[in-house]
């Protein structure tokens, strides 16, 4: 069996460096500055809910969603309408 060189693949490297490479492909640059807003936010939402110590399930009882529409929202990777971004906000006890 072969062994594959830390050079000639990601293997080894770090997610940061592998991003930054990654950057230098335009296609790959669009897709992630695109996402950058919704990744944000899931990591608000993943750190909020997590404070409060509340599950996913917990947390869409609370906003009266399903446990998919939060997982949606914590995965980074979809955009999220204002009704649910409203919901979200009386959810964590926000004005």
């Amino acid at each position: 069996m072969a062994s594959v060189a830390a050079e000639d693949g990601p293997v080894g490297q770090s997610v940061p460096d592998s991003i930054k490479e990654s950057l230098e492909d335009p296609e790959f640059r669009t897709e992630y500055e695109r996402l950058a807003p919704y990744e944000e936010l899931a990591r608000s939402v993943i750190m909020r809910r997590a404070a409060l110590g509340l599950t996913q399930g917990q947390l869409a009882a609370r906003m009266g969603t399903t446990v998919s529409a939060i997982s949606r929202i914590e995965s980074g990777q979809h955009a999220t309408g204002v009704q649910l971004l409203e919901k979200l906000d009386e959810s964590f006890g926000g004005r």
